[in-house]
């Protein structure tokens, strides 16, 4: 089962267990995406960048579903990957978060839907990349998007587009499937009665 997300946890969820999710989801580089790429299938972006889909963890308590991209820079130069974690902290409208861009735009059954976008740095040594509003990504290093997408109660698939401005022109498809694509957030203790066992957090 995946963690409902609550309005304060998804404020906070780019400088917490969400980084550590990230970094234990990313995996290597594959070959140039030439058609939507699903959870597990990273994607070489113009050259410069791996992104990866991790998944997505329900948000009910905003009326739609938070969805998770990694970013690693491969290139030599540093890349501004889209509005920082930092700015997001401004953020207490749903107007205002769907203001929040990377450039991802999303498609839910056929029709745009409202996504609202930030990064966060994927490890915490390059968090001294952030600025108030932009997470310039340096050489080596990784970041991981949130996106919130406006999706409605029936869903069954979700189409993200990454246009990022340092590759605008080459975007990556992404398909997250709700019976499939679905993540967890947070460590999973055992329970006390029964060594061995998990509990939803």
């Amino acid at each position: 089962m995946s963690q409902s997300l609550s309005r304060r946890s998804f404020l906070k969820c780019a400088g917490s267990g969400a980084v550590s999710l990230a970094a234990a989801l990313l995996t290597g580089v594959s070959a140039a995406a030439a058609q939507p790429r699903v959870m597990g299938q990273p994607a070489l972006l113009d050259g410069k960048a791996a992104v990866e889909l991790l998944g997505y963890a329900p948000a009910p308590g905003l009326g739609g579903v938070l969805v998770y991209l990694s970013v690693e820079n491969l290139s030599a130069r540093t890349l501004p990957v889209g509005a920082s974690y930092l700015h997001s902290r401004d953020v207490s409208t749903l107007k205002e978060l769907y203001s929040l861009d990377s450039g991802v735009t999303a498609r839910c059954g056929g029709e745009s839907v409202p996504c609202g976008s930030f990064a966060a740095p994927l490890y915490a040594e390059n968090a001294a990349d952030a600025s108030v509003f932009t997470l310039n990504l340096a050489a080596g290093r990784g970041a991981m998007l949130h996106c919130f997408c406006a999706v409605p109660e029936d869903w069954e698939a979700l189409e993200l587009s990454y246009r990022p401005a340092f590759a605008a022109g080459q975007p990556v498809e992404f398909v997250v499937r709700r019976d499939a694509d679905a993540v967890r957030l947070g460590a999973v203790p055992a329970a006390p009665a029964e060594v061995g066992s998990v509990v939803d957090l």
